[in-house]
């Protein structure tokens, strides 16, 4: 019971949730309503999600309610199997290429890869210079994983005036328009199709998100979600959904913001730099004298454990406060007050350099968040090295270091 030991120690230790899921350890929302006797399966009453015609058929339209105009269907693989049946969906429909706005999910980039489709990344300026055409589909992330809002009203008029297509990836972003103080839904501007992972912000169990689809893709889009979802579903998720819909539909942001505010004075107080982003459920993290990295090291030891940490500064993702909510506040508040910001020097012995001008054998992605560095085939730079040098010696995962270190190191030595 490895695991076991490993998540109970953490909540021993009262560790505090600044991460996802959104029901931070079951302290947002009421997930203790339920018990493992609501983990059933597709007996007589119950439906079957991948052709639901009863209470499943009544929830998806529930759900759908939230944006009129959409169809929506619960999903249980997580925003990653909804990305890659609407790829393969539109696909079926002769979509035949497809343009990515730069700063794209891996999910986004492998099901590009085994759809086999023709595809560029490019950025917002390259955006507004290509020509949209029946053919074309345009990926959008919004918000972005820091809580990064832009003009993504505009950037769907742009493609719709040439009829192309709009798959928006709103991982990020199940909580937008839950108040007037939060930003818009790209549905709001029209996407096309939208994919919104429930558990990220909503109190609701990891893997559940949610596709909304304009009715004209909604049957391409639904067989591929039967061919690559899991044919029992867990109704553990599904019941979570209901919940963090019904939580979304009600919620009142008058103790998020009291609640925020008094967060963030005490970390202006506690000489810590603030960035309040364009959704106000996340906080950038930084300090004039020490590196994010040092910050995130600091909160760690403090048993408050955040989203990310990039050069960019450690994310803060801020429980959705309700009346009510069993959240740990004023524990965080003093442990905030007590941080120990030490700086503790990295690994500086790293040496990639055998790297560099070699073909990438797996894509290189830090995780998280998951937006690849370098891809498999592309030849790699001093930049990429730079880059993947710096997350490793300050602790950071990335993904297919291992296999392209193996693959070189073997090779050179035959």
């Amino acid at each position: 019971m490895v695991l076991y030991r490993t998540i109970t120690k953490l909540l021993e230790d009262e560790a505090i949730s600044m991460h996802v899921p959104g029901h931070k350890n079951n302290t947002i929302g009421q997930l203790d309503a339920f018990d493992f006797r609501y983990d059933m399966t597709e007996i007589n009453g119950l439906d079957d999600l991948h052709e639901a015609d009863g209470i499943l058929r009544q929830l998806n339209e529930k759900i759908g309610g939230k944006y009129p105009g959409y169809i929506s269907q619960m999903m249980v693989n997580g925003t990653t199997n909804g990305i890659l049946s609407a790829i393969y969906g539109l696909k079926h429909l002769n979509k035949k290429h497809f343009i990515v706005l730069e700063g794209a999910h891996k999910s986004v980039h492998h099901a590009l890869e085994i759809a086999e489709v023709s595809h560029e990344v490019v950025s917002e300026d390259a955006f507004f210079s290509h020509s949209f055409m029946e053919r074309d589909v345009a990926v959008i992330t919004y918000p972005t994983y820091t809580g990064g809002c832009f003009d993504i009203g505009t950037l769907i008029g742009h493609v719709h005036a040439g009829d192309g297509v709009v798959i928006t990836d709103e991982a990020h972003g199940a909580h937008l328009d839950i108040t007037g103080a939060f930003p818009s839904s790209s549905m709001k501007y029209s996407t096309d199709i939208a994919v919104q992972s429930y558990h990220k912000m909503l109190p609701a169990l990891t893997m559940s998100s949610v596709i909304f689809m304009k009715p004209e893709f909604y049957e391409a889009i639904l067989k591929y979600i039967d061919y690559f979802e899991t044919s029992s579903p867990s109704y553990m998720l599904m019941l979570s959904m209901e919940h963090a819909h019904d939580f979304y539909i009600s919620y009142s942001d008058e103790q998020f913001h009291e609640k925020r505010g008094l967060l963030i004075n005490k970390l202006r107080r506690t000489n810590l730099e603030v960035m309040e982003m364009d959704d106000p459920a996340k906080l950038l993290i930084n300090h004039i004298d020490h590196s994010p990295y040092t910050i995130y090291g600091a909160f760690v030891g403090a048993s408050i454990y955040p989203e990310m940490v990039t050069d960019e500064g450690v994310l803060l993702c801020l429980p959705l406060f309700h009346e009510g909510d069993r959240y740990p506040f004023e524990c965080l508040l003093t442990r905030i007050e007590s941080l120990v910001i030490q700086d503790v020097k990295s690994d500086s012995s790293l040496d990639l350099s055998f790297l560099r001008g070699k073909v990438c054998q797996r894509t290189m992605i830090p995780y998280p968040p998951g937006i690849p560095i370098v891809f498999e085939g592309e030849v790699i730079t001093s930049g990429h090295l730079k880059s993947i040098t710096h997350a490793l010696m300050n602790h950071v995962r990335i993904e297919g270091i291992k296999q392209n270190i193996a693959y070189y190191t073997g090779k050179e030595k035959q």
